[in-house]
């Protein structure tokens, strides 16, 4: 049946990242290598959760706009502990990403999953499901995030996790963001063709 529940949705097929090309950018930017995209799922699943799950305590009585502004300042709120965490478990994390990941995992507070998609997805489905599906939207996210990074390390580095890997040949092209949005693109593409295959047969 089309509209059953599926908790697997947002992990492969109903992929936030790859299906929907949403919460792309801190992907591209910040997922240059695999411990950077480890902070950056952590980031993004502790936000996410957090806000999400208390967005759905608002009153529908606020108007959109309202709601929409609250989820805004919610995970702006929840972002400031949760990075702080993410400093806490690598001091030299935003040296090593770089000036850029200071300035994209602050916005992981309003990213699409928050201001958009919580309202016309997550908050109509039964209040018992919605957490599933939530996390299974946020691991989707995170697997996509450590799969470039992971890629990204040792193509670009010719590491992984810091440890040497043999790499004959290495494209620093990959540690910068044109990098990044060549391989996620061809995730997408990938993603597309075998999901479409499925969905004909």
């Amino acid at each position: 049946m089309k509209n059953k529940f599926s908790v697997m949705d947002g992990l492969l097929k109903g992929n936030a990242v790859l299906a929907k090309g949403m919460v792309i950018a801190p992907i591209i930017i910040c997922c240059t290598t695999l411990q950077n995209a480890l902070l950056v799922s952590i980031a993004f699943a502790l936000i996410t959760m957090i806000t999400v799950c208390i967005g759905a305590s608002y009153s529908k009585d606020f108007s959109y706009a309202v709601r929409t502004i609250l989820y805004a300042l919610t995970g702006a709120g929840v972002s400031i502990p949760v990075l702080l965490i993410c400093r806490a478990i690598n001091s030299n994390f935003y040296d090593n990403a770089g000036t850029m990941t200071a300035v994209y995992l602050p916005l992981l507070s309003v990213n699409s999953l928050i201001v958009l998609y919580a309202e016309s997805y997550f908050y109509k489905m039964p209040r018992k499901k919605m957490p599933v599906a939530l996390f299974f939207h946020i691991l989707g996210f995170c697997a996509v995030a450590c799969i470039v990074g992971a890629v990204r390390e040792i193509l670009a580095y010719g590491t992984i996790m810091g440890n040497a890997v043999d790499m004959p040949l290495l494209m620093k092209g990959f540690s910068s963001p044109w990098g990044g949005f060549l391989l996620l693109g061809g995730l997408c593409a990938l993603h597309r063709i075998i999901f479409s295959e499925k969905s004909d047969e």
